[in-house]
């Protein structure tokens, strides 16, 4: 009865799951990633930030004006302008006015430059942040894509160990009945299998969740898909770290966001600034008229200059300029705190790099060394000097190094993006200096 649990127990860990979900590679993972909502959002700001630098930009052009009038007397219109009691009478007459008028600030020219200025920040703040956004979504496929080839890997060592312990199970059921093993070893591997089909019923969840987180990262909404051409390529050695650093600083889309975003509120603090003085224009007018008579004039211009200063508000436009300083003075301190954050981001994905490709290279010698140690306690146990659980002892062993080195593996390719990240470049192309 007890056997037949077991089997029962196997035959469900490996029970046919249905068809596989479409397989993805690492490079269509990673192009299909900016198809997220994320990344639609910051497209959508960046056209927003670009439609108002373009509304900004006219506000330096001259203000142009033209208007015209025509009045026909259709009736006949007695006019005494000398009060003489001869009154002058109007018949069928015309009179038509055109005016252009043209102002030009003068003052108020810095302050809108200083607008224009921090419109174009913003839309520079915009576009970085969009490829902010890219570069989240790829490095969120990367992991994804990684995440799931590891549970594959790990999913694959605990069917080859559940198909070995349960061969191993098989023989055993042979030796006991013929007399040559005893229960408790029997018991031993039974009790082995059972845990090995566990630890694959547990697999086979964390992948299907790997699969759909896949799915969800390459703009699939969480259908599942799983990773097709992963390679067994040696982890890389990062680069020095020095240069990572400098190049971040240079490189990392959303620092640059954000020196954008303060620069933007300079701007917005200076035109604040220069909107305090009086508002002194430049004006020309031409006038056309017709139909006015003898005494009037048919042309006529004039140029003038205007001021307008409302002093009652002054007050309230230097508590604007202040609190204009103020937040870009906060921003400046967001910039500085990135950096900081970005060098110790920096740091941490090399070292995450370095350790976990010394835990590959100690982890392919550990399975050599388990794997011989495994032959000689077989040996011994079939030559009556050994123990079985010495056998599963160093069987579990020769596991454990497998997916140490899975894990290792994928850890550090894991890294290796973060790195690229963090650097907002391929590290191992910026070759000595940033």
């Amino acid at each position: 009865m007890l056997t037949l649990t077991f089997v029962l127990m196997f035959s469900q860990a490996h029970a046919d799951p249905g068809p596989e979900p479409v397989g993805i590679t690492l490079e269509d993972a990673v192009r299909q990633a900016d198809r997220s909502p994320s990344v639609q959002a910051a497209g959508s700001a960046r056209e927003a930030a670009r439609a108002g630098y373009a509304a900004a930009w006219p506000g330096r052009l001259p203000s142009v004006a033209a208007q015209g009038n025509v009045v026909v007397y259709n009736e006949a219109q007695s006019i005494d302008p000398f009060g003489t009691g001869q009154p002058i009478v109007m018949r069928d007459q015309v009179t038509s006015s055109f005016t252009a008028q043209v102002s030009v600030p003068v003052t108020g020219q810095i302050a809108t430059d200083r607008q224009v200025a921090a419109a174009r920040y913003g839309m520079d703040a915009a576009r970085a942040s969009e490829v902010a956004a890219i570069a989240d979504a790829e490095f969120e496929a990367n992991d994804a894509w990684f995440t799931a080839a590891q549970m594959e890997g790990q999913l694959g060592i605990a069917t080859e160990q559940a198909k070995g312990l349960a061969e191993r199970a098989r023989v055993a059921e042979v030796a006991f009945t013929s007399g040559s093993l005893t229960r408790n070893d029997l018991l031993l591997v039974r009790i082995a299998l059972a845990q090995a089909n566990q630890a694959v019923i547990q697999l086979q969840g964390l992948r299907d969740l790997a699969w759909a987180r896949l799915g969800s990262a390459t703009g699939s909404e969480g259908v599942p898909v799983r990773p097709i051409g992963a390679n067994e390529d040696p982890p890389r050695v990062p680069p020095p770290t020095e240069a990572l650093v400098d190049h971040a600083f240079g490189s990392r889309p959303e620092l640059l966001a954000l020196r954008a975003t303060a620069a933007s509120a300079r701007a917005n603090a200076a035109a604040a600034s220069w909107a305090r003085l009086p508002a002194i224009s430049g004006m020309g007018v031409y006038q056309h008229q017709t139909g006015q008579g003898l005494f009037g004039t048919p042309d006529t211009a004039y140029l003038g200059a205007t001021l307008n200063w409302n002093v009652w508000s002054w007050g309230r436009a230097a508590a604007g300029v202040t609190a204009a300083a103020a937040q870009a003075d906060q921003l400046d301190a967001q910039v500085r705190v990135l950096q900081s954050g970005i060098r110790m981001d920096v740091l941490a994905r090399v070292q995450a790099l370095s350790t976990a490709a010394s835990t590959w290279a100690l982890a392919a010698d550990t399975i050599v060394q388990a794997t011989e140690n495994l032959t000689i306690q077989e040996r011994r146990q079939q030559a009556g000097t050994g123990t079985m659980q010495e056998v599963l002892d160093a069987n579990l062993a020769l596991v454990r190094a497998q997916s140490t080195r899975t894990s290792a593996l994928f850890d550090a390719r894991r890294a290796e993006a973060a790195l690229a990240h963090a650097v907002g470049a391929d590290p191992w192309g910026l070759g000595a200096s940033p």
